[in-house]
């Protein structure tokens, strides 16, 4: 719990396998069933790229009714297999999410009761209060990111690789090339976002403690007149901390906005 320090790699490694074995792994039924539901749905984008040429040169072009119907309804069937597939996949995660940060938050609270006097000396329990929910929150969203990337992100990325391939290799090989050129920005942007998102959570964690001691304290503040002091501190923070969200947000929604950007140069 302590703020703004970056881990390793190695370190990182080390707690996703203990996240994996002490919390992960209990719902591995689920988990494969909604990598089933991501694989559905990045391979119906597979099956939808491969339909834009019959679309295109047997129902535009050539006027071919018969093929109207045939592209028409494999379309459709694409989109209802990969909404359904997407609806059934949040659902399964949000299952294990919710189970999962609930486990953690109990076992972060059963740890922190046995630590000694001079650690809650040093934090206060606004700081503890938000960490113990803010953190497992960030937690969550980074396994369900893997998840998400390896099971749906990966097995389009594949199936719209292969689809490529088969239209016009000599192209996919060139684009290939140029991929990493894509990839470099946007890794950029996350280290500024990363930083900003640390930022953002570690001003949280002393706001939620500057309303902790205004809370418990709530007599002597009034018997001194401190509430203009002690609101003048909280609207500072609060300040600090709306600049590091927007900060947060422009960088990333800046993301999307650069790998389009090369997408064109490319």
């Amino acid at each position: 719990m302590t703020d703004g320090q970056k881990l390793p790699p190695e370190k990182s490694r080390t707690l996703l396998a203990w996240l994996w074995r002490r919390y992960l792994s209990k719902h591995l039924g689920l988990l494969g069933l909604s990598i089933l539901f991501m694989a559905a749905e990045g391979g119906m984008l597979g099956v939808l790229s491969y339909m834009m040429r019959p679309m295109f040169d047997d129902v535009f072009v050539a006027g071919d009714m018969n093929a109207l119907w045939f592209v028409g309804l494999t379309i459709l069937g694409v989109f209802v297999v990969r909404g359904a597939a997407s609806v059934a996949q949040k659902a399964c995660l949000a299952v294990i999410s919710q189970k999962t940060a609930a486990n953690l938050r109990i076992d972060l609270l059963d740890h922190v009761m046995t630590l000694d006097g001079t650690f809650h000396q040093t934090h206060p329990p606004g700081f503890l209060i938000q960490r113990i929910q803010s953190d497992v929150g960030a937690i969550n969203e980074v396994w369900t990111a893997i998840i998400t990337g390896a099971g749906r992100d990966l097995i389009a990325l594949v199936i719209l690789i292969g689809v490529a391939i088969g239209v016009d290799w000599q192209w996919t090989l060139v684009a290939l090339v140029g991929a990493p050129l894509m990839v470099l920005p946007s890794a950029l942007v996350q280290k500024f976002v990363r930083r900003r998102a640390r930022e953002a959570r570690d001003l949280g964690a002393r706001l939620a403690t500057r309303l902790d001691e205004v809370f418990h304290g709530i007599v002597p503040v009034k018997l001194n007149r401190l509430e203009s002091y002690q609101s003048n501190r909280y609207r500072n923070l609060t300040d600090h901390l709306i600049r590091s969200e927007v900060r947060a947000r422009i960088g990333a929604a800046a993301i999307p906005g650069l790998i389009d950007i090369m997408a064109g140069f490319g």
